[in-house]
């Protein structure tokens, strides 16, 4: 036997304003990233545009362990 979930169980989507302040996050990380690589890899390994490639990659990757850490935090609690 199934059991409905009520309304009240769900969560309610995450706000706009939620949204822009991830957003924010994921823009500061990125301009750090890029600014590092930038500054202390690309004169050494890589031209510009590959290193933009790797820090926005390195950022994305960043950014969604964060965010499903952030989420699992607010889940349990903790």
């Amino acid at each position: 036997m199934q059991q409905r979930s009520h309304q009240s169980d769900k969560k309610p989507p995450s706000s706009v304003a939620a949204e822009f302040g991830w957003l924010g996050i994921f823009l500061i990380l990125f301009v750090i990233t890029t600014y590092l690589m930038l500054r202390f890899i690309v004169p050494l390994h890589f031209n510009d545009r590959v290193a933009i490639m790797i820090s926005a990659i390195i950022t994305g990757v960043v950014w969604v362990l964060l965010r499903s850490w952030w989420v699992r935090r607010a889940r349990t609690g903790i």
